[in-house]
């Protein structure tokens, strides 16, 4: 049985604590971790649970060892921050109306992480799926109606470790009086989705954002080099009359990604009554 305390595993315990000091800089890239003896001495447990510990660290990337080697701190990798503030759909929005030179200078992943876009290597593929349960409710067209499903990826192309992953989905009747917007090959479009909705006509309102988080999958660390868990965004684009007319699941390393919200108040009238103590009902 794997030893506990106060219900938790001792081994995450060990673990938690080394990891705390790679944190706040006690132990730097190259300084070596405790030895499985001094770990055992301290937390008075097996060998067994010890290297545990050691090996959580090491599936996290901390430390390298194996081999025969004593483990060391690793250099963490460079990593790209993500910011995901309220006002940069905004901005893609002003920029819809700009010139194509300014469109293509400016894009979501410059907004999103600050990196120049001919730093990067991107792919996107279209395909046509019939709608299922879930697309239809979403944009309240019959089920098996086809729906262009978009999927995108960006790549850092010095280091090839992911910027970006995104499936979009857009029903196909909004779009297929503009044939461009059904060829893939004309990515990356000069001013994101926005642009690509309003060649159509479609002015975009608002977006509704869910997030979640899960752990990441071992093809998810690896493509961005993290083991960190995945934050989903989820993206409802809503237009002018109030119709969902493209929806997006994006995700998100929660180690490098920031989620900045800001929520703008209606003002009381100035002549709302004033709070009296004395009158207060609860």
């Amino acid at each position: 049985m794997p030893e506990r305390t106060s219900g938790v595993l001792v081994q995450d315990q060990i673990a938690a604590a080394i990891r705390d000091r790679i944190t706040a800089g006690e132990l730097q890239p190259g300084d070596p971790i405790p030895t499985l003896r001094e770990i055992v001495d301290r937390w008075e447990c097996s060998k067994t649970t010890a290297q545990a510990a050691v090996a959580t660290l090491r599936a996290e990337g901390l430390i390298t060892g194996g081999r025969g080697k004593s483990p060391v701190v690793k250099a963490p990798p460079h990593r790209e921050q993500i910011n995901l503030s309220a006002g940069w759909s905004q901005e893609q929005k002003d920029l819809v109306h700009q010139p194509l030179e300014v469109r293509k200078q400016r894009g979501a992943i410059e907004m999103t992480a600050g990196i120049p876009i001919d730093r990067t290597h991107s792919t996107h593929t279209y395909t046509t799926v019939p709608a299922d349960e879930e697309l239809s409710e979403v944009f309240a067209i019959e089920p098996k109606s086809p729906v262009v499903r978009r999927r995108y990826e960006m790549r850092n192309r010095e280091t090839g470790v992911r910027l970006s992953y995104s499936t979009s989905w857009i029903p196909k009747h909004l779009i297929e009086a503009y044939p461009p917007l059904l060829d893939d090959a004309e990515e990356p479009w000069p001013g994101g989705h926005q642009h690509q909705l309003w060649t159509v006509g479609i002015e975009v309102d608002r977006f509704e954002r869910t997030v979640h988080a899960a752990a990441s999958t071992p093809e998810q660390q690896e493509a961005w080099n993290t083991t960190a868990p995945m934050l989903h965004v989820r993206s409802k684009s809503v237009d002018i009359h109030g119709r969902v007319v493209e929806m997006s699941d994006a995700e998100y390393p929660a180690d490098r990604t920031e989620i900045a919200i800001d929520e703008k108040l209606a003002r009381w009238p100035a002549d709302h009554p004033r709070f009296d103590p004395a009158e207060d009902d609860r």
